[in-house]
Parts: C-alpha cells; sequence; structure tokens
C-alpha cells in the first residue's frame, strides 16, 4: 500500500525527526506499520492538543488506550520510549526510583526549576511509590479555584494509583508555602483519604531548594 502524498511518514522521512512536528513523531510512534501512519495522524493530533509542548511527557497509559486502538503490550512500548525521552529531557540517569522522601520527590521534579512560570504537577505512584505516570495539572499561580481534587485525582483513578505525590515550583527560587499552597495541600490529603488514594507529599521547589509540607508537618 502506498503511502499517502504528504503523510507524516512523508514528512518525517524527507526532513527527519528532528525537524518533524510533534503530531508527525507521534503518528510515527503510534503506528503498528508503515502504511498505518496516516491513519494516526487524527489520533496523534488529539494528543498533542491535550499535552501540548513539553506535556507529551505526561501523557499515561490512559490516555493511550483512550485515543488509540493500541494493545496493552503495544501501549507500554510507547510509554517505554517516551520515557527515555522524558529521561534525556531532564538529564536522568539509571532506572526509576521510588519517591520515598521529599529529597527524591525533588529530583522527579527536578525540571521545574528552569520554568518561568508556577507549574504544578502531580505524579501518580503504584504500591512500591514507582511513578506511573507524571502528569502536569496546571500552569499558573497555585489556588484552589484552579487545582482542586477532581483535576488531580481524575488521573489518579484512571491509573489505579496507590498513591501520589504532588510539586509544584516557586520561580522566586524561595520554596516557603504560601496560605494558598497550604490550602490546597490539606484538601488534597482530605479528598485523598476519602478516595483511599493517599497523598503522601506536597513539595515545593525554588532554586536548588524544596520544601516539604509531609515533613513540616503541614497536613
Amino acid at each position: 500500500m502506498a503511502i499517502e502524498s504528504g503523510s507524516a511518514y512523508e514528512r518525517v522521512q524527507r526532513d527527519g525527526v528532528r525537524r518533524a512536528t510533534n503530531v508527525d513523531l507521534l503518528a510515527m510512534i503510534l503506528a503498528r506499520e508503515q502504511r498505518d501512519v496516516a491513519a494516526c495522524e487524527a489520533d496523534a493530533t488529539r494528543l498533542a492538543e491535550r499535552f501540548k509542548g513539553g506535556r507529551l511527557l505526561d501523557v499515561g497509559p490512559a490516555d493511550l488506550r483512550e485515543n488509540t486502538g493500541l494493545e496493552p503490550f503495544e501501549v507500554l512500548q510507547r510509554l517505554a520510549a517516551i520515557e527515555l525521552g522524558r529521561r534525556g529531557q531532564s538529564f536522568g540517569r539509571g532506572e526509576t526510583v521510588p519517591l520515598n522522601s521529599a529529597d527524591a520527590v525533588h529530583e522527579h521534579f527536578r525540571f521545574l526549576e528552569c520554568e518561568k512560570q508556577e507549574r504544578f504537577c502531580a505524579a501518580y505512584l503504584d504500591s512500591k511509590n514507582q511513578p506511573v505516570s507524571t502528569v502536569t495539572v496546571h500552569i499558573g499561580t497555585v489556588n484552589m479555584s484552579v487545582v482542586g481534587p477532581r483535576e488531580v485525582f481524575r488521573e489518579a483513578v484512571r491509573e489505579n494509583a496507590a498513591s501520589l505525590v504532588v510539586a509544584h515550583n516557586h520561580p522566586s527560587g524561595d520554596p516557603s508555602p504560601s496560605p494558598e499552597d497550604i490550602a490546597v495541600t490539606r484538601k488534597l490529603a482530605e479528598v485523598g483519604k476519602l478516595l483511599d488514594i493517599p497523598l503522601l507529599d506536597h513539595v515545593i521547589i525554588g532554586n536548588g531548594r524544596h520544601f516539604s509540607m509531609q515533613k513540616e508537618g503541614l497536613f
């Protein structure tokens, strides 16, 4: 079967992966065979629109299952490729480690130190406290009107997470919590108890420093 003129495959083949758009790269990743690339462009477009820019690294198993026709093994193959991209972007090394401490959470979210805007992120963990997926929940000032339990726990339920940690950055470099940060944390901890998906920590990241809500007994 000939490849449709102007397809993602032809563009990537012609221009190379370094010059390809996110949609074309996703289409290539999602396709089972060369002839499937064009048909995968619609799925790729939906995912790229939902996970804009660097947030493509936040895509999780549920997102791929719901937006593609991939089988479970194929989903894990694609996520393995994306995880390699995540580790390369953050200069990570070695295997994924459990997020058992504020230091480990800081290391997992170290990329936030470079962000010029506040980003509120969540890592959903398995029973060994290893991250199943990491999601950017909100970009902008943290408060209950924009960072609510629904946004945070929706993915936790979809991924059947055993627990979660959240983190956000203070572009000022000072990780000291604001009253809004504390209020958000306590609300999330309360809902986590009700859902039996406990919040283990909320770590605020500054310039080379971090603040642990759990360590300081703020929830």
